[in-house]
């Protein structure tokens, strides 16, 4: 498998795979998929984390033939987690030929890479950017639900974990594109629950000092704390909180499901949540979801940047992204000598016509271009180092 970056310091193992995987798809020119990931930065974990997912499928789909006998290359590049870097990555990727893109992933550089897709007609497949409203059909389709089904969702059993909650604050990065529909979010969600929203307090994502937030949070004496903000904001946040003797349970948006969070945080662990639809907890009702974390934990003990015990949290989406994509390319009858104009119309096609898809989430696809699964609240197994499910099934 080809990278347009090399990347495979820290995962040797899995490149070497991947060589004899290709092997056995080699009868036709490769199919070019690009995947547009922050590779540094603080948003680096993340995009590792999902780089491996999308490898780990096409891996399995090279194994099994490839697609109608042509090999998947991926052509992965780093975006940095800025809009204007995805940007010029996605105008490079048309031009290589790729039939289609597998991100962005952040609400702010899929917002300015969705309406680009279809301008320039290539198919872009979004699995976790939380921002409403920023998908654009036929072209751009997010598999990840946003945070207008994730909060509400939340919230709801949140309230069912600490039913005396009456008086909230909400805070939030202000200036990030998914930090501020977050803090939109949790204020609907507030509302719909009858809460008392005494305030909402607002920073931005190069905030370093949180004491005047911590301190103007602890004058308004809220019940409880709803949080929009990316994992180095938050823990810095907590940590102030803690310092202040602010003992109130915290819930944030899917902002810090992925990454190393649950391996990081401190101050605050006990008292902090999050949104999502995944764990590292066994999972024998959903068929490959055991098969799948135990793959994504070998192979991501030897990934640079990523905290021990693995964090898999919403991984398993970049996994069906990918093996979404290749279904439809074989349905399409589409491979490596397929021009990509063609290509691309008829993976448009397909994805705008897309209701649901059965992978390792089951997914339900909205009129919107957006994806829905069922959300739930999650909290830090802080012995091991991960996130747990906060409700027992019953009760979710």
């Amino acid at each position: 498998m080809l990278s347009r970056r090399n990347f495979a310091t820290g995962i040797a193992a899995l490149s070497a795979t991947m060589i004899g995987s290709v092997a056995l798809a080699a009868d036709k020119p490769p199919v070019k998929v690009a995947v547009s990931v922050p590779l540094s930065g603080f948003q680096a974990p993340n995009g590792t984390m999902y780089r491996m997912g999308i490898t780990m499928a096409a891996e399995s789909v090279n194994a099994q033939g490839g697609i109608n006998g042509s090999p998947i290359e991926l052509v992965i590049d780093d975006d940095q987690a800025l809009a204007d870097q995805a940007v010029l990555l996605f105008r490079r990727h048309v031009a290589a030929g790729a039939v289609a893109q597998l991100g962005p992933i952040s609400g702010t550089t899929w917002e300015s890479v969705s309406p680009l897709a279809n301008s320039m007609k290539m198919p872009a497949i979004n699995f976790t950017a939380l921002k409403p409203g920023i998908s654009k059909r036929p072209y751009a389709l997010r598999l990840h639900p946003p945070d207008d089904s994730m909060v509400p969702e939340g919230v709801a059993e949140f309230l069912k974990k600490y039913p005396n909650v009456k008086k909230i604050v909400v805070a939030g990065d202000l200036k990030e594109a998914s930090g501020a529909s977050g803090v939109a979010e949790f204020q609907k969600a507030a509302k719909a629950r009858g809460l008392d929203l005494v305030d909402t307090v607002g920073f931005d994502t190069r905030t370093t000092d949180f004491s005047p937030t911590a301190i103007k949070i602890r004058g308004l004496a809220p019940d409880a704390i709803f949080l929009s903000a990316f994992p180095p904001n938050t823990l810095a946040l907590l940590k102030e909180l803690d310092t202040q003797g602010i003992q109130v349970p915290v819930i944030v948006n899917a902002l810090i499901w992925p990454g190393n969070f649950p391996q990081t945080v401190g101050a605050g662990a006990k008292l902090v949540h999050t949104i999502g639809f995944d764990s590292n907890e066994p999972a024998p009702d959903i068929k490959g979801h055991d098969d799948f974390v135990a793959r994504y934990a070998k192979l991501a003990a030897q990934a640079p940047g990523l905290l021990q015990p693995p964090n898999v949290a919403n991984t398993s989406l970049a996994y069906d992204s990918m093996m979404l994509l290749a279904g439809i390319l074989k349905e399409k009858m589409i491979d490596g000598t397929t021009e990509a104009d063609k290509a691309r119309t008829a993976i448009m096609e397909s994805l705008a016509s897309l209701k649901t898809f059965h992978g390792l989430n089951t997914i339900a696809i909205k009129d919107s271009g957006d994806g829905y699964i069922r959300s739930h609240l999650l909290e830090v197994d802080i012995p091991n180092k991960a996130w747990k499910y906060s409700l027992p099934k019953s009760e979710r």
